[in-house]
Formats: structure tokens, sequence, C-alpha cells
């Protein structure tokens, strides 16, 4: 029997497509593999944040969003 790896998904990823307009794209088990995801998809973003869940103030309503990235 095979143990899976426990992975936590603790780092919130923030990207500004306007400098006015924030928006939630995830949580990721880390800012580097967050940015790898900016890399690919928002490219053009001209500001982007990556952050601890415990060190960003997030909306009541907030709904976590794990975004599990291949690592091939």
């Amino acid at each position: 029997m095979v143990e899976s790896e426990v992975v936590m998904y603790e780092f919130c990823l923030i990207v500004y497509l306007t400098m006015e307009e924030p928006k939630y794209i995830g949580n990721f088990e880390s800012c580097a593999v967050a940015n790898m995801y900016v890399a690919e998809y928002y490219h053009d973003a001209p500001y982007t944040v990556c952050l601890h869940e415990n060190y960003i103030v997030l909306p009541k309503d907030f709904v976590k969003r794990e975004v599990h990235v291949s690592k091939n």
C-alpha cells in the first residue's frame, strides 16, 4: 500500500488585472508553485501577490479554492 503525501494549500494568489480590481485565483502549496502558475496563465498581469493565508484579510464569505498544479 502506498501512502499519499499530505499537501497543505496555504498560500493565496491574488492577481491584479487592473490595479483597482484584485482577483483571488486560489490557494497553492507554495508561492513558488503560484508563481509558475502566474507565468503560464497570467504573464501579462501588472501585479501579483502571494501570501500565506494567515497574513491576508479574506472576506467573511470566502470559499477556499485549492489549485493543484502538475509537477510534470
